[in-house]
């Protein structure tokens, strides 16, 4: 991904017999939502001023975070942070070294490789765990693209191509198990400062939905946990960066 943002959109306490699948509806809810967003990235930084070198500016990317989809829920945030003293060069060396993400971004990346190289094309692998009571193992695969804005100026997308749940030491298929996370894509934008590097990273992820008997307790921490994954990506990032 781009450095892993690790959204699993609703990883809360829930038995083992919690299980749902991945709806086609659902499916194109969030590939129109992740469309939406795609085509109005423009390439300027959202956060232009008062942006206090080492500290993380998280926001909703849309309304409150998260949108309500047939049968899931799409979340959406974005966090800036200038990185100081350090070079675009640098930061680009901390989101291309996949082989170290288990380490970086550990613990909630517990293995991670690089699967292939086209150019500007990276295809990666990112096993992610998540923890809250139950422990949540998922599968990745994300494709990776890095485009070059000039002036030393690069937006990476990455998109989920593939997220499957560890049933233990069998991996359901693709949209199976207890919903999670289904899709995750992260859009950075890095650019010089001159404080050092400004670093700014939108993920939209889709999770399941939330049953009405349990949406009042569970909804609000459920629409929190991709928020509070992005705040310790982007910490990893800074801590690696110096």
């Amino acid at each position: 991904m781009t450095a892993p943002v690790l959204v699993l959109a609703a990883s809360f306490p829930l038995n083992a017999q919690f299980q749902t699948r991945l709806d086609a509806r659902t499916d194109k809810a969030f590939d129109d939502y992740r469309k939406s967003a795609e085509a109005g990235l423009d390439g300027h930084p959202r956060f232009l001023a008062g942006l206090k070198p080492g500290h993380i500016e998280i926001a909703p990317g849309r309304n409150n975070g998260f949108v309500e989809a047939p049968a899931g829920m799409v979340h959406d945030w974005v966090a800036a942070v200038v990185a100081p003293g350090t070079t675009v060069d640098k930061a680009l060396a901390v989101l291309q070294n996949y082989g170290e993400y288990k380490n970086i971004y550990a613990p909630d990346v517990s293995d991670s490789k690089l699967l292939r190289r086209e150019e500007n094309l990276w295809h990666i692998y990112l096993k992610m765990v998540k923890k809250n009571v139950l422990t949540v193992v998922l599968n990745g695969e994300f494709d990776v693209q890095y485009q070059s804005l000039g002036n030393n100026r690069w937006m990476v997308m990455s998109r989920s191509i593939r997220i499957a749940e560890m049933d233990g030491d069998r991996e359901l298929p693709p949209g199976a198990g207890h919903g999670f996370l289904w899709r995750m894509n992260a859009y950075w934008l890095i650019e010089p400062r001159p404080e050092g590097v400004y670093m700014e990273c939108r993920v939209i992820s889709l999770s399941r939905d939330i049953p009405f008997v349990l949406s009042l307790a569970v909804k609000p921490f459920v629409a929190s946990v991709p928020r509070e994954s992005l705040q310790s990506t982007m910490e990893a990032t800074l801590r690696a960066l110096r």
